[in-house]
């Protein structure tokens, strides 16, 4: 049984293989090449002519451990998805992925059912686990084709008996006055967030909400009004993927006024190296209290990206103006964000 433990000195991995009496250890700087040489010498080396361990006993908590210190940044996942990952671990991780078969993917959607999970928070844990396969199966060199097969066949079977939907896509704006509402609960007392400031630049900036916290005055270039969006979130690039975006006047006019996202900018103080120092929890949850205090329904923070993709479409904006914007990548992934009001088509 091989052991892999990280080096205290320079933060490497080392594997470590008993076979037959015999000690082997090698140091990497990643963990993931760690258990693959590991698993190879477990393999390859016999003991009395039997193999001690072999790549067949890769278990899915072996994918998930190289999938969160490999394949992603954990520190800038949702505390949910993370936690989702984790219970995902608990009911099903020591499976070997010679176990995952498709009733052993029918049995976890049933432990899910049975802890009060509904039919759409089952396939967004199915679709971790394809992720999970996908990305850490091949890193780890595993035998992972077989679980990812049974896996499409059980989805298939549960999607057609409802125990597995797709999330409901969302149509929700704010209305001006639902925002001039929240634009007064928060003015009662001060706040050391200035929620209503990150509410407008949300919607005139279609940002995602981690995109607002993490922009650095370093990245704002005032005079030709766009700023630098760093490790913008995309399917395929989790890193690098740095996009310059247009700050747009005029596209959202709330109460009669046009919101000025370089104007908002200004208002800060400058006392980080972020624009919007917050922690985008207290954010999130400052969002639904106020929310709840003026009786709105339904109204979430993410929704504030949907009105801002559809006041640019409104505004007169093409999709690739408005991709290049959002960050989007195709029309299929942009149309989600569209919700136009009727009455925004007329024109003067």
């Amino acid at each position: 049984m091989a052991s892999i433990y990280q080096a205290r000195k320079d933060g490497g991995w080392t594997a470590q293989v008993n076979l037959g009496g015999k000690r082997r250890s090698k140091t990497f700087p990643k963990q993931a090449d760690a258990k693959r040489w590991a698993r190879q010498q477990e393999a390859t080396i016999d003991t009395k002519g039997a193999r001690v361990r072999t790549v067949d006993d890769t278990r899915l908590n072996d994918l998930i451990q190289c999938y969160l210190t490999e394949c992603i940044d954990v520190t800038a996942i949702s505390r949910s998805k993370e936690s989702t990952i984790r219970h995902i671990s608990e009911l099903l991780g020591r499976a070997r992925l010679s176990d995952l078969t498709v009733a052993r993917y029918q049995d976890f959607a049933k432990e899910r059912t049975a802890e009060g999970a509904g039919s759409t928070t089952i396939g967004q844990d199915l679709t971790y686990i394809h992720t999970i396969l996908k990305t850490a199966g091949p890193l780890l060199d595993a035998p992972y084709e077989s679980a990812l097969g049974n896996y499409h066949a059980a989805r298939r079977i549960l999607s057609m008996s409802g125990k597995v939907t797709r999330s409901e896509e969302r149509d929700r704006r704010p209305s001006d006055s639902e925002l001039l509402q929240l634009r007064e609960q928060w003015a009662k007392r001060r706040r050391v967030v200035p929620m209503w400031d990150i509410t407008l630049f949300a919607i005139s900036t279609a940002m995602r909400l981690s995109e607002i916290t993490r922009i650095r005055w370093d990245d704002l270039d005032e005079d030709n009004r766009t700023v630098v969006i760093r490790d913008r979130k995309h399917p395929r690039s989790k890193k690098g993927n740095d996009q310059t975006v247009p700050l747009l006047c005029g596209p959202a006019v709330i109460g009669g006024e046009t919101v000025d996202p370089i104007a908002l900018i200004q208002r800060q103080v400058r006392t980080d190296a972020e624009i919007f120092p917050y922690d985008s929890g207290t954010i999130s949850t400052s969002f639904t209290r106020g929310v709840a205090a003026c009786g709105i329904e339904g109204l979430r923070f993410h929704d504030l990206r949907h009105d801002g993709v559809s006041r640019l479409f409104e505004a007169g904006y093409d999709i690739p103006q408005v991709s290049l914007v959002s960050g989007h990548e195709s029309w299929s992934n942009l149309k989600r964000y569209t919700n136009l009001r009727p009455e925004s088509l007329h024109r003067d």
